[in-house]
């Protein structure tokens, strides 16, 4: 039980690698390694916590040299002092999907990343657990290492970005991955990756600062998913998938969702893979949206499509999260009731995750 009384999942935190986890990538792929480094320092320069020094606003610098993100001792006393029992923890995501469109160095990099965080997992399985990076570049490969991290290693999830290069998730040659992690009944999570290096863009190379990209890719790019996923007949074709759609906001949904259902009525025959409105496989119970917990909008999306669907991200522990506050915004906000926030902090991330 938590400091603030109430057991607390955290649906979306971050870290869980080792320090140097990269070493451990095999021999032949080392020289890929370092030219991808050096690409990713470029392409991610401008980012606080990464590449600039000093802001005149809030970004926290330099948090992910926090060292609850390489290790596991202080990631636990970090979730006690911000009162949170279970955290389920996401990789970075700089396209290790593709890896510099090297299908077997995408392999090797994924496996190499899932290997280690098991390794940080296992310090206390029953706090940290950890979703999977996988090689979507080739999705069989990536179905397959689903299986391993689910059945080896212990993970509860994986992770997917909004899209994967020049195909949209709804495209048929990922259905493999989607029965993969139906049949073993763990949640799917759509999380960014629409700046990653090596990435097809959509609308955030007509920007040229990481405050417009970021505030851009994120919310846009979840629209594209969520799409890809109802009118796109994903959730039609697999109807037993829980899906996430994280760290993109809540309040922009309810109008999505409308707009969604509205084109569909006037048109359903635009959408032959799907036998009822966008809205309604969302709201089947399947589908949940990640929250900042002192977003606005959250108040609105429970009022509007009810307590069910919202799941608490604590963000830890990046440049825009509110450590060590988070659950603390949560338990004192005034405009959720207590059952709101039951199903935001614990009950919502439990189903999604089917966590003990």
């Amino acid at each position: 039980m938590g400091r603030f009384g109430t057991h607390v999942i955290d649906a979306d935190g971050h870290g869980g690698d080792l320090p140097n986890w990269q070493a451990r990538i095999p021999a032949p792929f080392q020289p890929k390694w370092q030219e991808r480094r050096e690409r990713i320092k470029k392409q991610f320069a401008n980012l606080p916590g990464v590449g600039i020094k000093e802001t005149k606003g809030t970004a926290k610098l330099n948090s992910l040299e926090r060292p609850g993100m390489t290790d596991p001792k202080a990631r636990l006393e970090d979730m006690d002092l911000e009162g949170i029992d279970q955290t389920i923890m996401f990789p970075g995501g700089a396209g290790e999907e593709w890896a510099g469109l090297d299908r077997d160095f995408a392999i090797a990099l994924c496996r190499t990343l899932n290997d280690c965080r098991a390794e940080f997992t296992r310090y206390a399985p029953k706090r940290l657990m950890s979703v999977a990076k996988l090689p979507m570049i080739d999705p069989t490969a990536a179905a397959a290492e689903l299986r391993r991290c689910v059945g080896e290693l212990g993970m509860v999830g994986m992770v997917t970005p909004q899209h994967i290069r020049d195909k949209n998730l709804d495209d048929p040659s990922f259905d493999v991955v989607w029965r993969t992690a139906e049949d073993l009944g763990v949640a799917v999570c759509v999380h960014g990756g629409g700046q990653a290096i090596d990435q097809v863009p959509v609308g955030v190379d007509r920007w040229k600062t990481r405050l417009e990209v970021h505030a851009f890719t994120h919310p846009v790019g979840q629209m594209i998913a969520i799409m890809a996923f109802t009118v796109g007949g994903i959730l039609h074709r697999f109807p037993k998938l829980r899906v996430a759609f994280l760290e993109a906001g809540t309040g922009w949904l309810p109008a999505w969702l409308e707009r969604l259902d509205e084109h569909w009525e006037l048109t359903p025959e635009q959408a032959p893979l799907i036998d009822r409105k966008p809205s309604e496989y969302f709201l089947s119970g399947r589908c949940f949206i990640g929250c900042d917990p002192d977003e606005k909008g959250v108040a609105h999306v429970v009022d509007s499509l009810g307590e069910d669907v919202v799941v608490y991200a604590s963000d830890y522990c990046h440049w825009d999260c509110k450590f060590p506050d988070t659950v603390k915004i949560v338990n004192e906000r005034t405009d959720l009731s207590a059952s709101a926030k039951r199903n935001i902090l614990e009950g919502n991330p439990r189903r999604l995750y089917a966590v003990a």
